[in-house]
């Protein structure tokens, strides 16, 4: 059985879907839009992607044009039995539809498509779908109520190739050491103002911040001045780096984004999988995940600190949650339990 695998980017979720494929004795073939085009292309589209639609129009069109193109030429050498879609890739709803009258078609959503505007056809293409991961159960009844069907919930955990616990060196502790990290983008919008609110709730710990994006000097170093001296600046998205860092620290703060209302985020798993403790802002789907766990959740913001106070005071409290946390998330959510449970039902 062969898999068309069409995620693009550095995104974790990559590596642990390729991982779930081999696992269930299928071959895989990736492929990214960005292949398609010269890097300087790539780089032009990236660069003017914020400017008015009525100015990009003229090369944007073109651009999505040439990826669908691209698509059904590959759909065609390849001849797969599955297409495996992350979020929408600058999918076309014909392309889809093509892709459904030869294979079965999956989506995994890693952002809410309601949310997401990089597409004005997000929710469209869900409808071509035989299957649909939603790693947030809200987000199942939002699509339900537009009339998607074949959507459930599930998760990825991490990838055991890019996330693994190991002694890091005196150099890698001493250039990456602290006792709390935070791995993120610094978004210009209110989505930015939620994260720093979030972070500067651990202005005074021992915390390394390390961002991608211009959003903090931009808009929000003004009102949360005491984290400046946290922050590095970090544009590269590399999952072994992420690795090291985790390694060399004892507890992930991750907060929610605002288009996450139930769910898990993907950084959860990444972070178990390194080794340490994912200091969580509160959410249904979290609290079902680890229930029976005697797991800290953030309820409120204000209370972040006082949380991280007590994890740091008690190693062993604090590792034997990590060590519990993993094992719950190696049962129900590792790569190639979540692939199988998927091909049973499509493919059943």
């Amino acid at each position: 059985m062969r898999c068309l695998l069409i995620i693009s980017g550095g995104y974790s979720v990559k590596k642990s879907a390729y991982e779930g494929f081999l696992s269930n004795n299928w071959s895989v073939r990736q492929i990214m839009f960005r292949d398609f085009f010269d890097p300087y292309i790539n780089s032009f589209i990236t660069r003017f992607e914020s400017m008015p639609g009525r100015v990009k129009k003229t090369w944007k069109g073109p651009y999505i044009r040439r990826i669908n193109k691209e698509y059904l030429k590959v759909l065609n050498e390849e001849k797969p039995d599955l297409v495996f879609i992350y979020n929408n890739q600058f999918l076309l709803p014909s392309t889809v539809s093509a892709f459904k009258r030869s294979c079965k078609v999956v989506f995994i959503l890693g952002d809410n498509p309601l949310y997401t505007p990089t597409n004005p056809y997000n929710v469209e293409i869900l409808k071509f779908a035989d299957y649909i991961i939603s790693p947030d159960t809200f987000w199942i009844n939002q699509l339900e109520t537009l009339g998607i069907k074949n959507v459930f919930f599930d998760c990825f955990s991490y990838s055991s190739e890019e996330y693994f616990n190991f002694s890091p060196t005196r150099e890698q502790v001493d250039k990456f050491g602290s006792d709390l990290v935070y791995i993120g983008a610094a978004h210009k919008s209110n989505w930015g103002y939620k994260r720093f609110l979030f972070l500067n709730q651990f202005n005074n710990k021992d915390i390394k911040i390390f961002l991608n994006g211009d959003g903090y000097k931009a808009r929000w170093k003004e009102l949360f001045p005491e984290l400046e001296s946290k922050i590095i600046k970090h544009d590269t998205y590399d999952q072994r780096f992420n690795n090291i860092v985790y390694n060399c620290s004892k507890i992930a703060p991750i907060e929610l984004v605002p288009s996450l209302f139930n769910g898990i985020h993907i950084r959860v798993f990444d972070v178990l999988g390194a080794g340490i403790f994912p200091l969580c802002e509160y959410s249904k789907d979290l609290e079902t995940l680890f229930q029976g766990l005697d797991v800290p959740f953030v309820r409120n913001y204000y209370e972040a600190e006082g949380l991280a106070n007590y994890l740091l005071e008690d190693d062993a409290y604090r590792l034997n949650l990590v060590r519990q946390m993993k094992e719950r998330v190696d049962y129900t959510h590792n790569p190639a339990i979540v692939i199988g449970r998927m091909l049973d039902k499509v493919f059943s």
